[in-house]
């Protein structure tokens, strides 16, 4: 594997040291975390022959100096979409979205804005929430459970910094996404955070997707590959085997 670093938002390429595949996987990570913990996953797509993109989503104490997007919209998710947005415009070649938890609904927002162009097929990883509330209310109390003070009062005020909408205008957005655009929706039947049922509210409503799910019954919320690698692992190879362009020989 070899980088390189010269986007904004810390943004990364991971080549592969073997690219068999014509796309880059542009990941976006989950919330609170960064590009750093996405080392497993670009590990992963970079053996599998992809070439990878990682960036750091703007932290929400940065917001707090400013909390408009770009095109006047209150809340956290349309900031990250604009971010989004920028990179995938900043990246030539065709991409594949691969994104975590909540923050896939930005992802869904800036690929709304942006037709769905250049980005072949998505990958969502426990997540996004069509309960968003709900979600959080467990959220708040998972770090209850925990004893983290600070991340409790995050937890607390996340959904009114989120959005305005919460989860509902993802309905609006992935109605316009192209005929039988492929989606693979990862979820762990033991996610205390996001269960596979708030999942579903999110693609259900969408027959014009193709979308299908990886389910891995023993796993939580976002730790599917980490205690899960076979049958996560294989589960995304046969996907983006599906979904990708093989380089010609």
């Amino acid at each position: 594997m070899t980088t390189t670093s010269t986007f904004p938002y810390d943004g990364q390429l991971f080549k592969s040291s073997n690219k068999k595949y014509q796309e880059t996987v542009f990941f976006v990570h989950f919330y609170e975390g960064s590009k750093a913990l996405m080392k497993r996953h670009i590990d992963l797509v970079n053996e599998l022959g992809f070439d990878a993109f990682a960036f750091n989503l703007v932290s929400t104490k940065e917001m707090l100096k400013n909390p408009l997007s770009k095109k006047n919209i209150f809340g956290i998710k349309h900031i990250w979409a604009d971010q989004i947005e920028f990179l995938l415009n900043s990246l030539p070649e065709n991409k594949i979205l691969f994104s975590f938890s909540n923050p896939s609904s930005s992802a869904i927002e800036s690929m709304y804005y942006r037709q769905c162009r250049d980005i072949k097929a998505m990958i969502c990883d426990s997540g996004p929430s069509g309960k968003f509330i709900i979600s959080f209310y467990n959220l708040l109390r998972y770090y209850k459970e925990k004893g983290m003070l600070e991340s409790l009062f995050k937890a607390i005020l996340t959904p009114v910094f989120w959005s305005q909408h919460l989860h509902k205008d993802m309905d609006a957005h992935l109605k316009h996404f192209p005929k039988n655009f492929p989606i693979l929706s990862i979820r762990g039947w033991k996610d205390k955070l996001i269960p596979p049922d708030h999942i579903d509210c999110v693609f259900e409503g969408h027959p014009q997707l193709m979308w299908r799910k990886l389910s891995l019954p023993k796993a939580g919320h976002l730790n599917g590959l980490k205690d899960f690698k076979e049958e996560y692992a294989q589960g995304v190879k046969l996907f983006l085997s599906e979904v990708a362009t093989p380089i010609s020989s």
